[in-house]
């Protein structure tokens, strides 16, 4: 694969294979404001690769793309995947002390002491 007639380099594809379910050689210019869209996963990607040949080239507005890329090694997101779970368990154990609190609460609670009565002698 080549971008303005240069190899791209693509690690991040699918067991490295960036050329992989190809539906053969094509040569695709993009129009300003248009994305020509590849997946990954480019042995199993039903991508712009298979669109080349309509009238936009396979490509995609800019405004149709609903998501962006998140770096899964970016600082807070391993942050957020430490914290959840963390959280959750967090959660949990306050749970079952907040019971086990009420419950010695409730056996400590002393008994009411005996109310003395007097009775009038005669």
């Amino acid at each position: 694969m080549t971008l303005n007639g240069r190899p791209l380099d693509e690690p991040y594809v699918l067991n490295g294979d960036p050329v992989a379910g190809s539906p053969g050689a094509f040569d695709v210019t993009v129009p300003a404001g248009r994305l020509f869209v590849l997946g990954d996963n480019r042995g199993n990607s039903a991508d712009s690769r298979y669109r080349f040949e309509e009238a936009d080239g396979g490509t995609v507005p800019v405004s149709a793309v609903k998501g962006t890329f998140v770096d899964e090694d970016a600082p807070l997101v391993v942050g957020l995947r430490s914290a959840v779970p963390a959280g959750g368990a967090v959660l949990l154990v306050g749970a079952v002390v907040g019971v086990a609190a009420l419950q010695l609460r409730r056996r400590a609670r002393p008994a009411a002491a005996p109310t003395a009565y007097s009775v009038p002698q005669a």
